[in-house]
């Protein structure tokens, strides 16, 4: 996932040798984690290997050339000279393009171009030859640094994960104390998503899919994004995929009788019933009302409500938005609007479903779905009661006053709204992409928890965490992530061409006696 907050420099392992699995689409890519400091020094040292290693393999070539080139050709010895005096590859390219100028000239008999030697044709083979090492090594030292640093995640130091055992703590306290302790866990994540959204919502819409339309009071919204392994960071899959879909329109049915204190609602066709009471005081943000239908009959296919509490509220501008509708307000009031009563409810429907390697399963049974790896920690505890809700609800609730975005246009500690800036699709969007941006970030945010006293469901049975559970990477800009292979692979082949040049240049004088006698010094010539 490419929108992320820093985590804690405690919660992650950075280290040139904390070997770990960077999750990709493509699977996991053997990586390690260091700091960015760490990761200029390590960039510097391969971009130097990098130049070596050309500068070996053109010595090399010259010993393979060298030895392995015919004496009887005369035309080839003085381009060879030349090479074997270039020291490397940009100095032998500008030796013999000199050369091959000089042994071209204009014949003023015919006027044209004609070759003065017939070594040249020698000497253009071994230019490009040259230039092509002179090109190689250039665009090396540019795709290699840039393949060894493939991104910015380190794996989780696994004591800093935590996630509540709600069983435990619900029975040491027997008040609602132990409850709200709970839910307070949830309020940090929920306004990082939103956040989130308020600066990166079109990164966010990347991801998401959302068509919707409003006419009058009416309005529809449906949402589809899929959460996968990478985003998530999981490291035993990363091919897992969570896939979300949505769908939420006003109700009018649902508004059952209205009062001048306030609109009851009767939620889903059944029994239940909400009071909304109407804010016609200053300073109470927007809010909204979120309920679950607990009849829907198991699976992940959950119907759920949203009813908005904007009744009443005051406002600088006038809005004709199904939630945020407005009147003229009375004389003695600062602001000139007021949103009316009546607000519709919206009804919704989100359905979940887990895949991985072409097999799917209903969203409450992520357990049977075949090849999955993860860890039963995050399977059998975590990921069910974390998903078991749809994350729109998860993340509303948590949120509270800050739910809606039309709060962030109402100005503490009155909270008069911009009616005519707010809607019901403004929102409703922003929901959907923080439940996105959320759903990614649940193993994410099992480092972060103010844990208190509460009990650790992460702990084993040995008091501490399993090291299976900790197969999980955090995002980070602080770090920098390095590719093993490329790692690995720079210095072997740095080494493997050094030590065939070794080998070639002990048998080179040799060959060179018999076959180079001019090049064996002045000695050797008289």
């Amino acid at each position: 996932m490419d929108i992320y907050t820093n985590p804690q420099n405690h919660t992650y392992v950075t280290g040139i040798t904390k070997f770990f699995l960077m999750p990709t689409d493509s699977g996991g890519v053997p990586a390690v984690a260091v700091s960015q400091r760490a990761s200029v020094y390590v960039s510097g040292a391969y971009t130097i290997l990098i130049f070596l290693i050309f500068m070996v393999g053109w010595n090399l070539i010259l010993v393979v050339i060298m030895a392995f080139q015919s004496a009887s050709d005369q035309h080839s010895q003085t381009p060879l000279v030349a090479l074997w005096n270039s020291g490397e590859s940009m100095g032998a390219m500008m030796l013999l393009s000199s050369y091959g100028k000089g042994v071209i000239h204009r014949d003023p008999k015919e006027g044209g171009m004609k070759w003065e030697s017939g070594d040249l044709k020698w000497g253009l083979p071994l230019v490009f030859l040259a230039l092509a090492m002179v090109l190689g090594k250039a665009a090396a030292g540019v795709l290699v640094p840039a393949q060894l640093a493939m991104g910015n995640v380190a794996p989780v130091a696994k004591g800093a994960i935590f996630y509540p055992d709600v069983a435990s703590n619900t029975q040491d306290n027997h008040n609602s104390s132990a409850t709200a302790g709970l839910d307070s866990l949830k309020v940090p994540p929920a306004l990082r998503a939103l956040g989130v959204i308020e600066v990166a919502e079109g990164i966010a819409l990347k991801r998401v899919l959302i068509d919707h339309e409003t006419a009058g009071d009416s309005a529809r919204l449906s949402y589809d994004y899929n959460v996968t392994g990478v985003d998530m960071g999981l490291q035993s899959d990363p091919k897992l995929k969570l896939m979300v879909k949505g769908l939420c329109r006003t109700d009018d049915t649902w508004l059952l009788n209205s009062t001048d204190q306030g609109d009851t609602y009767r939620l889903f066709g059944g029994n239940d019933t909400l009071e909304v009471k109407y804010q016609t005081e200053v300073g109470l943000p927007p809010m909204v009302n979120f309920q679950i239908n607990t009849n829907t009959g198991g699976g992940s296919n959950v119907s759920y409500a949203m009813i908005p509490n904007t009744g009443g509220l005051y406002s600088h501008t006038s809005g004709q938005d199904p939630w945020y509708a407005t009147d003229k307000s009375g004389e003695n009031v600062s602001a000139a609007y007021q949103v009316r009563r009546k607000r519709p409810a919206l009804s919704c429907w989100e359905a979940k479903t887990w895949h991985l390697n072409g097999k799917e399963v209903d969203g409450s049974k992520l357990e049977t779905l075949p090849g999955l790896k993860l860890h039963k920690l995050w399977v059998k505890k975590v990921f069910p009661s974390e998903f078991r809700d749809p994350r729109v609800v998860t993340v509303g609730k948590a949120a509270g006053p800050f739910a809606l975005k039309s709060a962030s246009y109402a100005e503490a500690p009155e909270f008069i709204l911009d009616a005519g800036a707010s809607t019901i699709v403004d929102d409703l969007k922003r929901l959907v992409l923080a439940s996105w941006v959320s759903s990614g970030g649940v193993l994410r945010d099992t480092t972060t928890y103010n844990r208190g006293q509460m009990g650790n469901l992460a702990e084993g049975e040995g008091g501490g965490v399993e090291a299976g559970s900790a197969k999980f990477v955090l995002r980070s800009g602080e770090v920098v992530t390095f590719s093993v292979r490329v790692l690995i692979s720079v210095p072997a082949i740095l080494l493997f061409l050094f030590l065939v040049k070794q080998i070639l240049s002990h048998a080179l004088p040799s060959l060179l006696s018999r076959k180079r006698p001019h090049l064996q010094g002045n000695d050797n010539e008289k």
